[in-house]
């Protein structure tokens, strides 16, 4: 997998998915100073402190932009589907909504987050989407997931990456007829 990117755009890429983490959390950004300093006491080198020290000179939204519009800049469905390939959703959503949102996203790339997001959780305890309480502890992924059954059952992503791209967690038959899209599913195309 992967042939297409380079190591150099590899490189690009990691550094890329630790800003735009960075992008999304606003925990260190309205830290105090000493504080700040202290917490990041010897990773001056390391890309999340550059990320967050931008963040915190420039401001949320600017750098949120800065990181959106390198996002919207990918045209290789590959580098996207990079981007997310092992992504640490502990780390928030705004990542991979930048992603999902971006036009050349691949339906792989799409099913893979789907299903790493364990939408069977939401329907077997809540019957669907809609009635997720605020109150779950989970309620943004379950807007996520929301946002990938409209996308796939507009055809909005793309069809370009072929099988081997296609996810392990990624079903192949649908259990769930009449509420996940097809699409959703390994054999949806």
């Amino acid at each position: 997998m992967y042939e297409n990117v380079s190591e150099q755009r590899k490189q690009e890429l990691n550094i890329l998915k630790v800003w735009a983490e960075c992008a999304g959390d606003t925990y260190y950004y309205s830290m105090p100073q000493s504080r700040f300093d202290k917490n990041m006491e010897g990773c001056e080198e390391e890309e999340f402190f550059k990320a967050y020290s931008r963040q915190r000179k420039i401001g949320l939204e600017e750098f949120a932009n800065e990181i959106l519009s390198q996002i919207a800049s990918i045209q290789h469905s590959e580098e996207l589907h990079y981007l997310l390939d092992g992504y640490n959703y502990d780390n928030g959503n705004w990542t991979v909504m930048q992603c999902l949102s971006n036009p050349c996203c691949d339906i792989r790339t799409a099913r893979m987050v789907y299903w790493l997001m364990s939408p069977d959780y939401y329907y077997a305890q809540y019957g669907d989407l809609e009635h997720v309480p605020e109150s779950d502890i989970n309620i943004k992924n379950s807007k996520v997931l929301k946002f990938i059954e409209g996308k796939a059952l507009s055809q909005g992503f793309a069809h370009g990456l072929s099988s081997e791209y296609e996810d392990a967690e990624v079903p192949k038959t649908n259990e769930y007829i009449e509420k996940i899209p097809d699409a959703l599913f390994a054999d949806g195309n």
